[in-house]
């Protein structure tokens, strides 16, 4: 192993694990200084009864509820959170709380940037998001085990206009506390709960190939694919196996953690941009394209990324003791493919009907996302696309 030279390593807001560990969050919100508060979800999440538990926990505290903003949707978007600024605006709320999956918690993310700045979003998208002003107190509570978003620096938001996802990226953006509660996720149907778990797998694995990764993150991102491994069968087949999703929660955190410091690569960019241009769920876009990113970087900078995916093999629990680097890694690449049709996952393209002739807009996209950037070596959009052609 190549010494290291040096190395960033930062660590999100406070994180509380516990089965109805949310039954304090107002206790916790009265800790970091949020008097009227705003829950920001999707409609599902509130018609399951979540946002009820999270009301019920505010009772623990003093801070009081001003209101619900339920608009997020699968994928949100720029106008989605500046409406939800408008209502924070409208009533009065000096704190939030996100109730949801990765959606949700990246609209409370996007709209705390509102909260300081205001304007239109678009007008604070930057490399590095600096506030003007303190950030106001935001509680993440995730209902899926899978972005890590309730970890990360960063919120991914769609602009319909330039059919793009972007990222809006600093420090100061990570939810002041991340509370994960199992009964929360319990009631996530099999097929999100197999897709946003490769998500957290996706995350761990980009983070050890990715340019900026390094020992802490390795070790996060090692130790998450190993228990989303052993535990995310578990939680598809039966929801309310409270060990599993504990676990899920863990690993998809850790996830966050590590990749929120060494960032993602090519899968992540392929997948944004098929999420930005068809509205495909980046669980699902992320299952389909792991095995085959992986494969394209040990063709494309195998002395890079040859040792990193043996990791991933041990990792996995894969007996590749009698292979090279490369024979592993690509044992643990058809291990993912074998994973998620077991899941009942896609395993193509077509299958989540990405018409081919919008191929090549999808590799353009995928060119300018900032994922790409930390992905060993430099692709050209000819590679790219062949990716794509192979995952159709």
């Amino acid at each position: 192993m190549a010494l290291v030279e040096w190395f960033e390593f930062q660590v999100p807001g406070k994180v509380i694990c516990a089965e109805h560990c949310v039954g304090s969050v107002g206790l916790e919100m009265d800790k970091v200084g949020g008097t009227k508060v705003m829950i920001v979800t999707d409609v599902g999440v509130e018609k399951a009864g979540l946002v009820d538990v999270v009301k019920e926990g505010l009772e623990s505290g003093e801070v009081e509820l001003v209101g619900v903003f339920n608009e997020v949707p699968p994928n949100s978007e720029v106008k989605i959170v500046e409406k939800c600024y408008a209502k924070a605006s409208e009533l009065g709320a000096d704190c939030l709380i996100s109730v949801g999956g990765g959606s949700s918690i990246d609209t409370a993310k996007a709209t705390t940037i509102l909260m300081v700045e205001a304007g239109e979003l678009l007008d604070h998208q930057s490399a590095v998001y600096q506030p003007s002003a303190p950030m106001p107190p935001h509680i993440s509570v995730p209902t899926t085990a899978g972005t890590g978003s309730e970890s990360t620096f960063a919120a991914v938001i769609a602009d319909h206009a330039q059919m793009l996802k972007l990222i809006f990226q600093g420090p100061d953006l990570a939810p002041t506390v991340a509370m994960l509660d199992p009964v929360m996720t319990r009631s996530l149907p099999p097929a999100l709960t197999a897709s946003t778990g490769m998500d957290a797998m996706t995350h761990c694995v980009e983070a050890l190939h990715s340019e900026m990764h390094e020992p802490l993150c390795d070790g996060l991102a090692l130790h998450g694919i190993k228990l989303v491994n052993q535990y995310i069968k578990r939680a598809v087949d039966d929801g309310s196996d409270i060990e599993a999703r504990t676990y899920m929660l863990i690993a998809a955190n850790m996830g966050g953690i590590a990749f929120a410091n060494a960032f993602v690569g090519v899968v992540h960019a392929m997948a944004h941009s098929l999420g930005g241009r068809f509205g495909i769920p980046h669980g699902v876009a992320n299952a389909i394209l792991l095995p085959y990113g992986m494969e394209f970087n040990m063709g494309f900078v195998p002395d890079e990324v040859k040792y990193v995916y043996r990791d991933v093999a041990v990792a996995l629990g894969l007996d590749v003791a009698g292979m090279d680097e490369l024979a592993a890694g690509q044992a643990a690449a058809d291990y993912f493919r074998k994973l998620t049709s077991s899941l009942g996952l896609p395993q193509k393209l077509r299958e989540v009907n990405v018409p081919e002739d919008g191929l090549e807009d999808v590799t353009e996209d995928a060119m300018l996302d900032g994922s790409m950037f930390n992905n060993p070596g430099d692709a050209e959009p000819e590679d790219i696309l062949a990716v794509f052609k192979k995952a159709y």
